[in-house]
């Protein structure tokens, strides 16, 4: 008895790994195609941001540099910081990140570290498919992504 229950415990456990690590990859390829989308700078650079290796600092300087270049000099001069761990700051994620949102307070969610995962993934890919401020589908999209980091 003891036995089987250990072994559906396991089992439980791996789907639920099995399932979390799906969703990621739906994430990263939501990322990817919304950032190519919209980016024409970055693009090159979406699949290795767009991965839940890559912290939301590093993610929203690049697209930061993008926003603000009108050529592709001006994205290339701006990379650097990007790959500078001393100017990656919440501060500075929190500005870039800004600049690309019309969801402002998903910059506070996401930009107190530099880690990945799917989580900021997921409210970039919200913010991408809810554009407008005040939209009831962005906040039911949020919702999804809290409840998957809460597990």
């Amino acid at each position: 008895m003891l036995f089987v229950a250990l072994i559906l415990i396991i089992s439980l456990h791996s789907f639920d790994c099995v399932f979390t690590a799906q969703e990621t990859r739906d994430a990263e390829r939501e990322c990817k195609k919304h950032c190519e989308g919209n980016n024409e700078y970055v693009t090159r650079y979406c699949g290795g941001l767009c991965s839940s290796n890559t912290g939301p600092q590093t993610f929203y300087c690049y697209l930061g540099c993008s926003h603000n270049a009108s050529t592709q000099d001006d994205f290339d001069k701006c990379l650097p910081k990007c790959n500078d761990r001393v100017q990656l700051t919440e501060e500075n994620c929190r500005n870039d990140c800004g600049r690309v949102t019309s969801h402002h307070e998903l910059c506070g969610d996401v930009c107190g570290g530099n880690h990945g995962g799917s989580f900021p993934l997921c409210l970039y890919n919200c913010d991408q498919e809810h554009p407008r401020e005040y939209e009831r589908g962005y906040d039911k999209c949020k919702e999804k992504c809290y409840a998957m980091e809460g597990r």
